[in-house]
């Protein structure tokens, strides 16, 4: 087998181990939110978080983008590389101060300050962390991702049940968190061996900022994807149900930590295999074992609403149970985006990423308003939907340009609708739902056993010889 498969698996390993154990810290903490802080606290202090996830790219131009691409390649500059990202980052800080904390004030934001620092520690943790995965510490970015969250969770308690900070105690917490994860990157990589300020120069910043810049509109549209529902919730609906809306859009967790620990894996192979010459037999194979996986794991995870729910989720945000299966379809349909989205990064063709993006963020914010008034919270829900489906098909068109990845359809078809048929019976509270799901997750599981057994039994040999190992 391909040395390069053994590097995916074995970083996908380390990236899925890593995501495990913070997914399932925050698992934990879910619960310690919606005991010590009501709906509508919990809803203000996940939109200044969300607030925060929309601004940090501003606050640093994106440079994390390319300071985890141009460092994945072997003959590159690595001082020169990380010594910009962190100068520019470093060099904006006090704009974001400025900005954030008088322009916010001026406005009559409550939390203008925590929001400022939020920004800027999430700024210099991404270029720390990305440059680590570039430079192969990958085993140290898992690790101090699960450090990061371990300090939230005892920092969280200490706030909220202790102090009973309330919404300004989630946010220290959270800032603590991000920053203590940052602290143990450049520690266990001793980053200061590749900070140079000699090494910053026009030269070294014009590429980083060409592949960065076009991601900033992209990663701008797709947090209107991901979050704007939850504005729109907010100021329709009230942050009482805001909170019941972002409560629910934490259980599909398990999609969202598979996807991203795909993508972190995925990314560094894509890139260095985009110029091989099967390339097209390799990313077809991980596209199958991907899609599969993806699938199979969705629609167990949506048969197990109901379990996961009541136990994760107090008696006042108990009521949003309901949101969850049509909540997973949508991280389940992300996933496509993400693999056909990241074909563009390898290639440093990151344009059309962000014409994919701005379509999908119109479809969801303009379908969000219009349904939110007809069916309440469903109506965002159905417009993520949408809005990952959208920038799915236009992604697994557009990139026919830099290579024809085949789509499995038979595989497609019978996953989805098996998904499909868990969210009717779920949704419409049937009696023995939870029961009817597991038996059409665990006949999924079968076909494809059956129809990838070829991939299986190889998939099986590795993991073997890595144990061996």
């Amino acid at each position: 087998m391909k040395q390069s498969y053994k590097n995916l698996i074995s970083d996908t390993a380390v990236f899925a181990a890593g995501n495990a154990l913070t997914k399932l810290i925050q698992f934990v903490l879910l619960p310690l939110y919606t005991a010590l802080l009501t709906t509508e606290q919990y809803g203000v202090a996940e939109l200044v978080n969300n607030t925060a996830e929309l601004l940090y790219p501003l606050c640093c131009l994106g440079i994390y983008e390319g300071v985890l691409r141009y460092s994945i390649d072997e003959d590159s500059d690595k001082s020169a590389i990380f010594s910009t990202g962190i100068a520019l980052a470093l060099a904006l800080a006090p704009l974001v101060i400025v900005f954030g904390v008088f322009g916010f004030a001026v406005a009559g934001f409550d939390y203008a300050g925590y929001l400022a620092a939020l920004c800027i520690v999430l700024s210099l943790r991404m270029v720390c962390t990305q440059f680590a995965k570039g430079i192969g510490k990958t085993r140290l970015y898992a690790l101090s991702g699960i450090f990061g969250t371990v300090v939230l969770c005892i920092v969280s308690f200490i706030m909220l049940d202790m102090a009973r900070a309330g919404v300004a105690g989630y946010l220290i917490a959270l800032i603590v968190g991000q920053a203590s994860q940052l602290v143990m990157v450049v520690i266990g990589a001793r980053m200061w061996r590749y900070l140079s300020l000699g090494s910053c120069s026009a030269s070294s910043l014009r590429p980083l900022l060409r592949y960065s810049l076009p991601m900033i509109p992209n990663t701008l549209a797709w947090w209107f994807v991901n979050l704007s529902g939850r504005y729109i919730v907010f100021f329709f609906q009230g942050p009482a149900v805001a909170g019941l809306y972002t409560a629910a859009s934490k259980l599909p967790a398990v999609i969202n930590m598979l996807v991203s620990v795909f993508q972190q894996a995925w990314q560094i192979f894509s890139a260095r295999e985009i110029n091989s010459e099967d390339k097209g037999v390799s990313f077809e194979l991980v596209l199958k074992v991907f899609t599969a996986f993806m699938l199979c794991s969705g629609a167990f995870v949506v048969a197990l609403t109901d379990p996961i729910a009541r136990v994760l989720l107090s008696a006042e945000f108990y009521e949003a149970r309901r949101f969850v299966p049509l909540l997973m379809l949508g991280a389940i349909i992300n996933g496509y985006s993400t693999y056909f989205g990241t074909l563009y990064n390898a290639a440093k063709q990151n344009s059309m990423i962000f014409v994919t993006t701005v379509v999908g963020a119109m479809t969801n914010v303009i379908l969000g308003l219009i349904l939110c008034g007809l069916i309440g919270p469903w109506g965002p829900i159905a417009g993520s939907v949408a809005a990952y489906a959208v920038i799915s098909l236009m992604r697994i068109y557009d990139t026919r340009k830099i290579i024809v990845v085949k789509l499995d359809i038979p595989m497609q078809v019978v996953g989805l609708t098996v998904i499909l048929m868990e969210i009717v019976v779920i949704t419409a509270g049937i009696s023995g739902s939870t029961l009817v799901s597991i038996c059409l997750s665990a006949a999924l599981v079968v076909f494809v056993f059956v129809r990838y057994r070829t991939i299986v039994a190889m998939l099986v040999g590795v993991v073997r010889e890595r144990m061996r190992k």
